[in-house]
């Protein structure tokens, strides 16, 4: 008996030594409000046209800002990378903003910390600033 009780920790740990270790898994999914909208590059023509309170936030980093691809006409600086929840916070919440970056993901981090500050009207360039460019659409440079 006294063998057994020896054994049985042993046998126990053994066998959790021979499982393989989980695989890693990336960020966890950015979750947004459901009317927080993805627009295409036409649709946001429209709602730039139709909307002269919108904001505009480009939130790629200062050197793809300058490095001559440009940025939407009246497009603020704010980049993600550079932890930009500080400038978002004394941002006006009840405002529309559409939000962009290169090609999206960014964009959708930021629109989540927006969430989170309880803005009540964001917008997202789907496909991003590589996107609105290959539109045709017009920046500045």
């Amino acid at each position: 008996m006294k063998l057994i009780a020896l054994l049985l920790p042993c046998l126990l740990l053994a066998s959790c030594l021979d499982k393989p270790a989980p695989a890693p898994q990336g960020p966890p999914p950015v979750v947004l409000p459901t009317h927080y909208l993805s627009l295409a590059p036409d649709d946001v023509e429209k709602l730039m046209q139709s909307t002269p309170a919108l904001g505009v936030l480009d939130v790629r980093d200062d050197h793809e800002i300058r490095d001559g691809n440009g940025w939407i006409i009246g497009a603020e600086p704010c980049s993600q990378l550079q932890g930009n929840r500080e400038k978002l916070a004394k941002l006006d919440r009840m405002r529309p903003w559409l939000v962009y970056c290169a090609i999206e993901g960014r964009a959708e981090l930021t629109a989540q910390v927006m969430a989170e500050l309880g803005f009540e009207k964001v917008y997202l360039l789907k496909g991003g600033f590589i996107e609105w460019r290959a539109q045709g659409k017009p920046v500045v440079k």
